[in-house]
């Protein structure tokens, strides 16, 4: 007779818990982590691959600095410091490429992203040829509800044989 008397009160607790104190399972749990680091880093190795200039330096602040690798487009192997020379660089490898008619297809192996706050690094290799293969240091600082590169050092390293 009690288990008749508290069905309909379960069923109501249960309905307003589903209505109301349970989000949707597509929604994240905290909207502020909507971006997170990896789907940053993602979309940045993506426009890279894809040629996209305008997601690709969307990707940057205007403060960032990057260390490049020895490659023929890179002018200088000095700090570039800021949005614009790291513009001036990055689209003379974007022009080359599209040039060439091929583009870079870097795909990222042992990635690694660790996170402090609101500060991400991520580290990966990528093979480059045979006898060579790349390093990258990519470091991602949360901006509003976005991550946006702060810094990237890159190297290249021949394999020995």
């Amino acid at each position: 007779m009690l288990r008749h008397a508290l069905t309909p009160c379960l069923t109501i607790a249960c309905a307003l818990l589903v209505a109301v104190g349970l989000p949707s399972a597509s929604w994240p749990m905290d909207m502020s982590d909507a971006e997170t680091p990896k789907v940053a880093f993602e979309r940045f190795i993506t426009a890279f691959n894809a040629l996209d200039w305008r997601t690709f330096r969307a990707c940057f602040t205007d403060e960032a600095s990057v260390f490049n690798p020895v490659i023929p487009e890179v002018v200088s192997l000095h700090r570039l410091d800021g949005r614009e020379s790291i513009e001036n660089t990055f689209r003379a490898v974007f022009d080359a490429s599209s040039k060439g008619g091929a583009s870079p297809h870097i795909v990222p192996e042992r990635v690694r992203i660790q996170r402090f706050n609101d500060t991400a690094i991520v580290t990966f290799e990528f093979r480059r040829s045979v006898d060579s293969f790349g390093r990258r240091t990519v470091v991602l600082h949360r901006q509003g509800e976005s991550w946006l590169i702060v810094h990237i050092h890159a190297s290249n390293v021949h394999t020995h044989p």
